[in-house]
């Protein structure tokens, strides 16, 4: 993501020197209103909720990749047992936004077996 910002600054400031450069275009005026600061977005209500929920998921998965690593099973199942309640946390709080939101939610669903070193043996006879 940081290299697109840098980008995308590096592209902007092209454009400022090149209608800097060439007055008589009048693209310097179009360009001032796209560089313009944004205003930060307050969300309320049901966007606070949903955008929380989606933190939680989020830091749940990192837990779980981390779990993973340990091969800690016993924290593996409780963070997945707790991943599947965020995520319909999630998918409650997406469907009450109003206006809908233009990009959809998707699948949440992630496969997991309790025995993390299940692959890894041959089974017994």
């Amino acid at each position: 993501m940081a290299a697109s910002f840098s980008k995308s600054i590096q592209l902007a400031a092209i454009a400022t020197d090149r209608a800097s450069r060439n007055p008589a275009s009048g693209g310097a005026e179009p360009l001032a209103t796209l560089l313009a600061k944004a205003q930060p977005i307050a969300l309320t209500g049901e966007g606070l909720l949903a955008a929380q929920a989606m933190r939680l998921l989020m830091r749940l998965d990192r837990e779980l990749l981390e779990a993973r690593a340990q091969w800690n099973q016993d924290w593996f199942r409780r963070v997945m047992h707790s991943r599947s309640q965020a995520a319909s946390r999630l998918r409650r709080r997406w469907g009450k936004i109003t206006p809908p939101p233009a990009i959809p939610l998707g699948s949440l669903r992630r496969r997991h077996h309790a025995n993390l070193a299940g692959h890894l043996y041959e089974p017994g006879p």
